[in-house]
């Protein structure tokens, strides 16, 4: 199988797995007395009953290794899944189309641009939190049963994923 290149993260390309939760085409209002912007409705959570009640963690990453090898998908049948950066720092993002298991041959990768989120749609195909430095920090939006929630995939053959290839503003 080829190898997984990383591009850039967009509404339009990412919009088959979720959505990116990014300010930069929002339009904000002020609140408290104009101090702060707000941004609302910029994703949305979706969960199907109390089991999939949404929570609110932090996950504290470290940097993965590149080349990386792919070997491994899960997704989360009952609740969407959002990773919002605690900083302007970037992750990595691996999903993939498919019903009942990944298609592999499909897989893509995208890297965020600073501080951009995404928000996986219920049942996509993702792999586990692609973190680019040491202690980044993430909230994340995820289903209260996130444990039991949780399927996984392991591929007949992984796929190297290689690292993202930064612009610095």
């Amino acid at each position: 199988m080829p190898r997984l290149a990383c591009r850039n993260v967009t509404a339009e390309n990412f919009a088959g797995y979720g959505a990116v939760i990014d300010i930069r085409r929002a339009t904000a209002e002020f609140i408290n007395e104009g101090t702060t912007k707000r941004y609302p409705d910029l994703a949305e959570f979706d969960s199907s009953g109390d089991v999939a009640r949404p929570t609110i963690g932090i996950y504290l990453a470290n940097a993965r290794t590149f080349p990386l090898w792919i070997v491994k998908l899960e997704r989360h049948l009952q609740a969407s899944q959002v990773f919002i950066p605690m900083g302007m720092h970037r992750f990595v993002v691996v999903v993939a189309p498919g019903r009942a298991s990944p298609e592999w041959q499909h897989a893509a990768a995208f890297v965020t641009s600073p501080g951009q989120g995404i928000s996986l749609h219920r049942g996509t195909w993702h792999h586990g939190l692609i973190a680019l430095n040491d202690a980044d920090r993430f909230a994340v939006i995820e289903g209260k049963n996130y444990r039991m929630d949780t399927q996984e995939h392991m591929a007949a053959k992984g796929r190297w994923l290689d690292a993202p290839v930064l612009d610095h503003p």
